[in-house]
């Protein structure tokens, strides 16, 4: 049975109408989903009874089910393990920023897009577990209610204003190879009568499907696009990133010129720090020059550790060193706070502990 939240507004509106009802039934559904963050459909209380009966019969509400929830010692990152509908797990991370001075106080889902990922990069937990299959639609905006629901409870007020709410394609999978649906998805997430999340609060992760960040140069929703790089040469970058035997380094950059051209927005490149692999003084220099001619800004990630990965995390002194190099060629940066370490907040870590629950 399919789930309500697979439909957009216009499917939603025939599917109403082809029930005999007025379409302003559909404005109602759509609400009662996304502002009113509802758990089912006997609580519409704007539609009557028959229709309720008759939705409940067709149509599942959220395709998630929760598995298990996670909080972090210091209460700032929340971690949820979802059950599908064929019994696959996925991951979504919420985490709590407080004001700093420089940016107010925000709160950040990092949600994923496929259950595991055919990339393979040999740091990451999701990519070690292979791939099974797309996310929908559904299963990707029902990330973002769900833990909605959970922040209004906890705080209303910050939840009211949608500029405090951030969405991060960082979860398991590669976005850009669920290209339609992750597309899909930020337009119901971007929708004003629905959740009204701002498309510049909205960033898209990719580790370089050159193609993809094309087609995504050209769609008029102005979200922000993260780079997964990881290395400044094509040797380094194979080693840990295998789509770059296909993409090689050089042609990636040339597409981001081409992405920043086009749509005049800065693109934020992501590093994972590996010791001993791609964090020495020479890797610094090579990475400055590389970014230096573009309009971008770098975040510097020190490593989770994962089950099957030997790679260990830079030293401290290390990352400071690599992020002076880095700003000695005007290349903006900052160094990712952390987050949920203590329960496995990196991505797939989660889904590792659980998933003999799977078959």
């Amino acid at each position: 049975m399919n789930s309500i939240f697979e439909k957009n507004k216009e499917s939603l509106k025939k599917f109403i109408l082809e029930k005999g009802e007025k379409s302003y039934r559909a404005d109602q559904i759509w609400r009662s989903m996304y502002v009113d963050l509802y758990d089912n459909f006997h609580d519409i209380s704007t539609i009557p009874d028959e229709l309720k009966v008759s939705l409940k019969n067709e149509l599942e509400f959220s395709p998630l089910k929760l598995v298990v929830k996670k909080k972090s010692k210091d209460k700032s990152t929340d971690k949820y393990l979802w059950r599908l509908h064929d019994n696959k797990l996925i991951e979504t991370v919420l985490m709590r920023y407080d004001e700093d001075g420089h940016r107010r106080k925000r709160r950040t889902v990092c949600i994923s897009s496929q259950v595991g990922c055919a990339l393979d990069c040999k740091f990451c937990a999701t990519g070690q577990q292979g791939f099974s299959r797309q996310l929908t639609v559904g299963e990707i905006v029902s990330q973002v209610v769900e833990v909605k629901k959970e922040l209004f409870k906890e705080d209303p007020k910050i939840i009211k204003d949608q500029n405090n709410l951030n969405i991060v394609f960082m979860g398991m999978g590669e976005p850009l190879a669920n290209y339609e649906r992750v597309i899909e998805a930020i337009k119901i997430l971007n929708d004003q009568k629905g959740l009204n999340i701002g498309a510049r609060n909205i960033t898209v992760s990719t580790v370089g499907l050159l193609p993809k960040i094309q087609e995504l140069a050209k769609e008029k929703i102005q979200v922000n696009l993260a780079v997964s790089i990881h290395a400044p040469d094509n040797e380094t970058r194979s080693e840990t990133v295998p789509i770059n035997k296909k993409y090689p380094l050089e042609d990636l950059i040339e597409t981001c010129k081409e992405y920043i051209n086009k749509t005049n927005r800065k693109i934020f490149f992501e590093y994972v720090l590996l010791s001993g692999q791609n964090d020495s003084e020479e890797h610094a220099n090579k990475l400055g020059k590389l970014l230096r001619p573009l309009l971008c800004h770098l975040n510097l990630i020190p490593v989770n550790p994962t089950i099957k990965s030997n790679f260990e995390r830079s030293r401290s002194e290390n990352i400071n060193k690599f992020r002076k190099i880095i700003s000695n060629f005007g290349v903006p940066s900052t160094i990712r706070m952390e987050k949920g370490i203590d329960i496995n907040a990196g991505c797939g870590q989660l889904k590792s502990e659980f998933i003999h629950l799977e078959d």
